[in-house]
């Protein structure tokens, strides 16, 4: 029986609603994977045969974030992988951030409570923010080749005329 810590209508009238099974024991779960098949893929079946609430389930439940183990969306989960999918399941759909807004600090932050993956514009956001942190100190400039010579030539030129003027190149 899959429940739910938030409210939607259509969780009472699943198919599945009230059913034992769907998540199945944990020592059902550390067994062999095709135990958990054989257990698991009639229930499997009648998601995909008689749950007009599939991708639903999938949006309410997202059991690759959840590591979820048990019967959603007509396939067969364990740590939040699919080892199995009922004929005629559904395409997933990628699921939708519940990050919040995107592209901004907390967004980022928001993935990363969440366990997500970084979207394109959070990924970009952090990039900056850690360009941000390294301070302009990681940023160099690099002299040109030429200019760098030539300065430590005229240096070198500059101490030589100085020590000719000294008794200490006088005497090497």
């Amino acid at each position: 029986m899959i429940t739910s810590t938030s409210s939607a209508a259509w969780t009472t009238v699943a198919p599945c609603a009230g059913i034992d099974g769907y998540i199945p024991s944990e020592d059902l779960v550390r067994r062999k994977p095709n135990e958990v098949l054989e257990e698991c893929g009639p229930l499997m079946a009648d998601c995909a045969e008689l749950c007009p609430f599939v991708l639903q389930c999938y949006e309410r439940v997202r059991p690759e974030s959840n590591r979820f183990d048990g019967v959603c969306a007509a396939r067969t989960w364990v740590n939040g992988k699919p080892v199995a999918v009922a004929e005629g399941a559904p395409v997933l759909p990628k699921l939708t951030s519940r990050a919040g807004t995107c592209g901004t600090s907390s967004g980022v932050k928001a993935h990363r409570r969440l366990g997500e993956p970084l979207c394109g514009e959070c990924r970009v956001t952090a990039q900056r923010a850690g360009a941000r942190q390294a301070g302009a100190a990681s940023i160099r400039k690099r002299a040109s080749r030429g200019g760098r010579h030539s300065r430590i030539a005229s240096r070198i030129d500059a101490a030589t005329d100085t020590l000719r003027g000294t008794d200490l190149l006088k005497r090497n």
